[in-house]
């Protein structure tokens, strides 16, 4: 490859968006075996290396990994640390025609244990993309872009992933951004300061409605294999009469059954970061509630959860992250 060649092809990488990468890259090397190997490394065991040992640090890399398994991401990686999710699959679409074109999630390197600093607090962050099962059936063919970034750069990433979607969208799917799951309090603490902190852009697709509104205008949780595994998330403009009315709608209204809870700050001990409530949908008629039947027969009745987060600043209390799931 000639030195001009190998130059444009990686300035193109290192400002290709998803979609460049998804179309441009991934999936001629899945129809016909294309490879820039000056540009891509392949390696089946990224998910279980040290990115310090294997990366230089101030150089953006792209691997290929080949096959991806259901254990990659998901092991105790090595004995430094391993790689987690920060931002489940975020949905790739044709800006013009909304053709789902492919799958971008976000997984952080986490250290174990360490003495040393944390290398002026920057950390691994890989952006894995893949193609939808039409072109890649098996989806175990991946590029990852693999780089060192400050704390505000990944604020900046996470906010990016969830602030905007690409291509027009069924009104149901306008406002959530869709992969942001928050298993455990703890994550929930780390994804609200990244997104709502560091001066991010407030999101340009809140709501004020969702308080009264039912959550089935938002999502179908039977068709929504994403609502499923990680919840609906939702960025939204709070009022104090948010929860505290009647209102609701013709089907049911949104109720408090867990005060504001406060979340610790993960960076000053003994400060409060912002607060976490929840809330439960208190349907008008029990015809509108879901479930499912147990192995043994049993039918057990769901209920639409909401969990909302906010920060302490009182300049930010109005700007709430609101990730509704249907549970027990």
């Amino acid at each position: 490859m000639a030195a001009d060649d190998y130059l444009q092809i990686r300035e193109e990488l290192m400002g290709a968006g998803d979609e460049l990468i998804l179309l441009r890259y991934l999936k001629p090397m899945i129809e016909n075996g294309a490879s820039w190997p000056q540009h891509f490394s392949e390696d089946a065991d990224v998910f279980n290396k040290n990115p310090s040992n294997t990366f230089n640090p101030e150089d953006t890399v792209f691997v290929i990994v080949n096959p991806r398994t259901e254990a990659c991401g998901k092991t105790d990686g090595c004995d430094y640390g391993s790689w987690r999710i920060m931002a489940r699959d975020k949905l790739i679409k044709n800006e013009e025609t909304g053709e789902l074109l492919g799958f971008k999630k976000i997984l952080k390197f986490c250290v174990k244990k360490t003495t040393r600093a944390r290398e002026y607090k920057r950390s691994w962050v890989m952006e894995e993309y893949r193609l939808p099962s039409k072109w890649n059936p098996n989806q175990d063919h991946v590029i990852c872009k693999i780089r060192l970034l400050f704390q505000t750069e990944i604020g900046f990433l996470l906010s990016k992933h969830f602030s905007y979607s690409s291509g027009p969208l069924p009104a149901t799917q306008s406002l959530p951004a869709y992969g942001y799951g928050l298993p455990q309090e703890e994550e929930g603490r780390y994804y609200l300061q990244n997104l709502i902190g560091h001066e991010n852009e407030w999101p340009s697709y809140v709501t004020n409605d969702v308080y009264r509104m039912h959550p089935s205008a938002l999502v179908d949780p039977r068709r929504d294999q994403m609502f499923a595994e990680s919840g609906l998330c939702i960025f939204a403009n709070r009022t104090e009469a948010s929860g505290y009315t009647d209102g609701g709608c013709d089907r049911g209204c949104w109720r408090i059954v867990v005060g504001d809870k406060p979340i610790s700050s993960i960076t000053v001990m003994d400060e409060t970061f912002g607060y976490r409530r929840v809330f439960k949908f208190c349907e008008e008629d029990d015809k509108d509630k879901h479930f499912y039947t147990d192995p043994n027969g049993g039918v057990v009745l769901l209920n639409w959860i909401m969990e909302e987060y906010r920060l302490a600043e009182e300049d930010m209390k109005n700007k709430v992250l609101c990730v509704i799931k249907l549970r027990r």
